[in-house]
């Protein structure tokens, strides 16, 4: 039947391995799928749909809670705030993340320029990092 999908045939339309799929349906992020006569588990266009979606937003940093968070609340289908917080939300978490690595390449410069004149003053620095 057109629109029913093995997980197999999912594997290779969305490159996820099988193990991924399975972990969705047990936290949740995709219903049980309904299974054919030979017990195999039939997925639809919807469940690609939503895989695919799982995957896009989980690559711009969302976790598989707050993923769960969106789908089940039905947050993304409802009140246009509570998008506009989420986001916000997570982008005030990736500038803080920014600025951690900003740092943290800055004193890695800071402690090459040191080597590269033999200058121990970096080595200080870098001590007085760490302990923090």
């Amino acid at each position: 039947m057109e629109g029913d999908y093995t997980i197999g045939d999912l594997v290779k339309k969305l490159n996820i391995n099988k193990e991924t799929i399975r972990y969705y349906e047990k936290i949740g992020l995709l219903s049980e799928p309904k299974k054919n006569a030979n017990g195999y588990r039939i997925y639809s266009e919807k469940d690609i749909e939503m895989i695919r979606f799982i995957c896009i937003i989980k690559n711009f940093g969302f976790s598989l809670r707050e993923i769960s968070i969106l789908i089940h609340d039905e947050i993304l289908c409802g009140n246009i705030e509570d998008i506009k917080r989420i986001v916000e939300g997570k982008i005030n978490e990736l500038s803080v993340k920014i600025n951690k690595l900003e740092e943290t390449k800055k004193l890695l410069e800071k402690v090459k320029r040191s080597l590269l004149s033999k200058d121990m003053e970096g080595c200080k620095d870098m001590e007085i990092y760490l302990k923090k």
